[in-house]
């Protein structure tokens, strides 16, 4: 019988709010940065630091490829050695943590239709909900307060981040994590995500049983590992309730 439900968070919960997103907050986050570091008295170039934030996204990528996260102080590290000022002590850190982070925060992702009321009824219908979501260089830390300004906050009772296990989907780790924190066995959850290997197969891996949340983001995708599949969340309920007697 199913007793709980985990959320998939880009593509499934929310939406980036623009389609150049990923330029956006290269761009934000650079500018940002020079200002925290000229106020701590390090001078960069803009095109150095664009050129350390190139050289971020290629280690960042190969570790993904390994199913591998770095914490938000790894990837900070990381991206400080790149840009050459490593060496000025542990007074950048934090600065350059937040420029990273909270760039988001400038405009915030939209919730897709029927979400909100749709996690309210899982609740009134007595779910566990958990959300397991993989991260890039906006942090669990960073997610949580946004998706608490949302509204939706208050609905999950786990969020598991991959930057904080330092595991990635669809690497079982990560929801084994959120089962553990749920306290409930892998049969009696069901995962919903719009990545057929990220999601379907990484819930399927792990036990779970899995629904592909299909809004056409991936043209290309395809899977028959999933036990069903959405287009929209308000048809979420009458799907579970066929798991549940």
């Amino acid at each position: 019988m199913i007793e709980g439900v985990t959320f998939d968070w880009w593509h499934t919960v929310a939406e980036t709010p623009w389609p150049d997103w990923d330029d956006r907050m290269k761009v934000l986050r650079i500018e940002t940065i020079q200002k925290a570091l000229e106020g701590e008295g390090v001078v960069v170039s803009r095109e150095d630091l664009a050129r350390a934030y190139e050289r971020h996204t290629e280690l960042l990528v190969s570790s993904w490829r390994k199913l591998v996260d770095l914490t938000a102080e790894e990837q900070v590290q990381a991206f400080l050695g790149f840009a050459g000022v490593d060496g000025y002590g542990d007074g950048l850190l934090v600065p350059v943590e937040r420029a990273f982070g909270r760039a988001l925060e400038t405009s915030l992702p939209v919730l897709y239709p029927h979400l909100a009321q749709t996690l309210a009824h899982l609740r009134k219908a007595g779910y566990r909900i958990g959300l397991v979501s993989n991260t890039g260089r906006t942090w669990g830390r960073y997610l949580r307060p946004i998706q608490d300004e949302l509204g939706i906050g208050k609905y999950f009772d786990v969020r598991v981040f991959s930057d904080e296990i330092r595991a990635r989907k669809p690497d079982r780790r990560i929801f084994d994590r959120a089962l553990e924190r749920l306290h409930l066995e892998p049969e009696e959850v069901v995962h919903i995500g719009d990545d057929v290997e990220a999601d379907v197969a990484g819930a399927k891996g792990t036990g779970m049983r899995a629904v592909w949340f299909n809004t056409g983001f991936w043209p290309e995708a395809r899977t028959d590992r999933a036990d069903a599949e959405i287009r929209d969340h308000k048809e979420l309920p009458e799907v579970l309730a066929r798991w549940r007697p």
